[in-house]
């Protein structure tokens, strides 16, 4: 499909805070895109931030090992119904389309994910790693001080889109350059009634009158044009995609089939940012995690079949995070509660399939916690470097060894 005429696309969108509708706050002026030089390939980074601490154990299950059971007497999952992978390991029943992928080799899982010295606060332990660093407290994020330093000399309008109601740490930057969205229907302004033509030459006249300056109408009328503009693109995207693909109605899917939609227009936006919440299961966890999990595996198994009916799977990555993993021991209300070392998903068409890490050793825990084996800055690390091309030292503060999850370029 021919690309979307970038010279156009979302002039006017700027960083506002309470008088800017809310779609628009955290969004920042820029000039007419011209490319993204971090990005080799418009290759196409989406995070999926799973938010509250999605329980590793009954995600990647350890169905070999009797210790898991008997700490879960009442979440474990039956032998017989877990999504086999291994001689040792498997997905939770409802994780289906996930085990599709992984059996198709475009499914990277990395055991034993986590941080020295691990913070079981939502707050702290998710800031941690939103901003990459571990001891001090920072106020850009890893994905923003990407785009800080090697996106500099473009004049992409847009290289970041995140989906929700607020702009997430890990994309805050020194020169922001994101889009939140939390609804894209808010992005259209349809006067309504007997008067709607008229309000519509009204708002016509309003965008022509007013050229760049610093007072507030002309402030407002360059946000309304720079609304009116993303959405019409973003429109004319939706009404070109053509898929056979089905997405559940869940908002998380939802989300997930817009940026699909983007990426089959080649928007040049290059970083995706979704959230899938309700992870925190202290309590009924057995049938709230199987939910979660079923909206995580339908949505992110449609998503990548979808992309590869539409030809962009190879460029596209998918990464998931959680702030934390659960307590091995199931607790009094049956749910169980925060800890430490989990894991997470990569996806995509260019990522080699399979296990990465050591898989957790139930004998072996850390004050009831599982241990991590693998630091997830080595993840951003071999994100950053062997996906996006950039150098990851500057951006992460220090080095990090990085994993073999994408193929060696000849």
């Amino acid at each position: 499909m021919k690309s979307l005429n970038r010279r156009t696309f979302v002039r006017s969108l700027v960083t506002a805070s309470g008088t800017v509708p809310h779609f628009l706050q955290q969004t920042a002026t820029a000039a007419p895109a011209a490319g993204l030089p971090g990005f080799p390939n418009d290759r196409v980074l989406v995070m999926v931030q799973l938010s509250g601490g999605n329980d590793g154990l009954n995600t990647l299950i350890p169905f070999a090992d009797d210790r898991y059971y008997q700490a879960r007497p009442n979440l474990a999952v039956s032998r017989t119904e877990v999504l086999k992978l291994t001689g040792a390991a498997g997905f939770h029943p409802q994780m289906g389309k996930l085990h599709h992928v992984f059996e198709h080799e475009l499914l990277a899982v990395v055991q034993g994910v986590g941080y020295p010295n691990p913070n079981r606060s939502h707050f702290r332990s998710l800031e941690i790693w939103q901003t990459s660093e571990t001891e001090r407290v920072l106020t850009t994020g890893w994905l923003g001080r990407y785009v800080d330093a090697e996106c500099r000399g473009s004049d992409n309008p847009a290289p970041v889109v995140n989906f929700g109601d607020k702009q997430p740490l890990t994309l805050a930057a020194e020169r922001p350059r994101v889009i939140t969205l939390e609804n894209p229907a808010l992005l259209k302004w349809q006067p309504r009634g007997e008067a709607a033509e008229a309000e519509r030459r009204a708002f016509g006249r309003i965008n022509q009158s007013f050229g760049p300056g610093p007072d507030n109408v002309s402030f407002l009328a360059r946000v309304a044009s720079g609304a009116q503009s993303f959405y019409g693109r973003l429109e004319e995207a939706m009404r070109r995609y053509r898929s056979a693909v089905v997405y559940p109605e869940f908002r998380f899917s939802q989300n997930l089939k817009l940026v699909a939609q983007m990426i089959t227009a080649e928007f040049p936006t290059r970083i995706y940012y979704v959230e899938l919440p309700g992870f925190d299961t202290h309590a009924a966890q057995s049938n709230r995690h199987a939910a979660l999990l079923q909206e995580l595996s339908e949505g992110l198994g449609s998503f990548l079949h979808d992309l590869h009916k539409q030809g962009h799977l190879q460029r596209t990555l998918v990464v998931t995070f959680s702030e934390f993993g659960r307590r091995v021991a199931e607790n009094r209300s049956g749910g169980t509660d925060h800890g430490a070392g989990s894991m997470l998903f990569l996806a995509g068409g260019g990522v080699k399939g399979g296990f990465y890490g050591t898989a957790p050793d139930l004998e072996d825990l850390q004050s009831g916690d599982l241990k991590h084996q693998v630091d997830f800055r080595s993840v951003y690390a071999t994100v950053l470097e062997q996906w996006l091309g950039a150098g990851s030292e500057p951006i992460l503060g220090s080095r990090f060894p990085t994993l073999p999850l994408f193929p060696t370029r000849s």
